[in-house]
């Protein structure tokens, strides 16, 4: 998403650009099946949104529930749309400027004037940048002098599949976010959504891959969602598990090392954000924007040396946007599952909040024409 969505926009801009690809097409891929309200204003304000309306269903509202009862209604601009669906409609309308190699990188010389980039097919291709953007494949890095820095080992599971209501009690909604009462379940929540004609379900846990629950989600999927979040169904209306469930773990990592002459990270490439928080597509496209008008002006002067590229990294919004995305995911992560007094505590007062927002949620609006009286009693009440 990262490159072609950056190729699309220097293109759109009349940079030369050649994209490089292994797969002439994206396949199928378990990731990043919504867009949120800021990639939906960063898509707009690129001029890409519109190519994903075909293959998107758009939601107006999205209901927030806990321990059985809905505690939160509120209208949003949000897209249901597989991953593949999305990189490929970007790709199928690239403009003409933009050439593609299907082919894998083998190499990269690097320097602070011209880049060597050879193909595993033996092509070499020269350009005075080069943007990496290949997701977590890291095995560019140690031929850049680049490492990995770890920042949370496990961080995440999450686990997606497609359900259906049952006939007597069709889905009156577009999207469902349900959040876990207890630690013990390691649940950071389950959220239902539509990507076109089907109904798609997430469900983040902080667990290893290697658990033995998430082998036993994946062959019994209903069983265990009624079994650990008992009261979904009073929120949802009852369901099924209609497809195979797809798992992914997550790793949260940083690159180390110095800026390397002639070529920057970016997205998964640089620092990896947690699926749960729901701000990785936001990151990829802040850093895109952010290229977007750096790359123009280190185009204008000749070479390109470090010293250029930490306009980049240095960015205020790139780093406001990193940061987020690793404070997000620890506090999300310790919201779920820590049980020390400071986030007993926390969670507690949440929960609270909650409960009142779902008694306020329920509570029928007053006539505009009610007596005031009886208004202030009933608010007593």
């Amino acid at each position: 998403m990262a490159g072609t969505t950056l190729a699309a926009v220097l293109g759109q801009q009349g940079r030369r650009v050649i994209l490089v690809d292994p797969r002439s097409t994206c396949p199928r891929v378990f990731k990043a099946e919504k867009v949120d309200l800021e990639p939906v204003r960063l898509l707009r304000k690129f001029g890409l949104l519109q190519q994903l309306l075909p293959h998107a269903r758009r939601w107006t509202e999205v209901r927030s529930g806990y321990d059985g009862r809905i505690f939160k209604t509120f209208p949003t601009e949000q897209y249901g749309i597989n991953y593949a669906d999305m990189v490929n409609a970007l790709r199928a309308n690239l403009p003409p400027v933009v050439d593609y190699r299907c082919e894998s990188v083998a190499h990269i010389t690097n320097s602070g004037q011209l880049q060597r980039v050879k193909l595993s097919g033996g092509e070499e291709l020269t350009s005075r940048l080069v943007v990496l953007t290949s997701g977590i494949s890291s095995g560019l890095l140690a031929n850049l002098k680049l490492r990995r820095r770890v920042l949370q080992k496990d961080q995440s599971v999450v686990l997606g599949f497609d359900v259906a209501a049952s006939q007597a009690q069709p889905f009156d909604f577009d999207s469902v976010v349900y959040y876990s009462v207890s630690p013990s379940t390691c649940t950071s929540y389950f959220t239902l959504f539509k990507v076109r004609n089907t109904m798609r379900a997430n469900l983040f846990i902080y667990r290893s891959a290697y658990d033995p629950w998430v082998r036993e989600f994946i062959l019994q999927p209903d069983q265990m969602l009624r079994r650990h979040l008992p009261k979904l169904s009073r929120v949802t209306g009852e369901f099924q598990v209609t497809s195979k469930v797809e798992s992914g773990c997550v790793d949260l990592y940083s690159v180390d090392g110095n800026p390397q002459p002639g070529v920057v990270l970016a997205g998964d490439a640089f620092q990896t954000a947690c699926p749960s928080t729901g701000l990785g597509l936001s990151k990829i496209l802040t850093e895109v924007d952010i290229l977007s008008t750096c790359i123009p002006s280190w185009l204008a002067t000749p070479g390109m040396a470090s010293d250029k590229l930490v306009d980049f990294y240095n960015h205020p919004r790139k780093l406001a946007a990193g940061s987020l995305a690793v404070k997000r995911a620890h506090n999300d992560r310790c919201l779920a599952i820590d049980t020390s007094f400071r986030w007993r505590i926390h969670r507690s007062l949440l929960h609270l909040k909650w409960q009142l927002s779902s008694r306020t949620q329920a509570r029928p609006r007053r006539s505009r024409f009610q007596p005031v009286g009886r208004a202030l009693f009933n608010k007593l009440q």
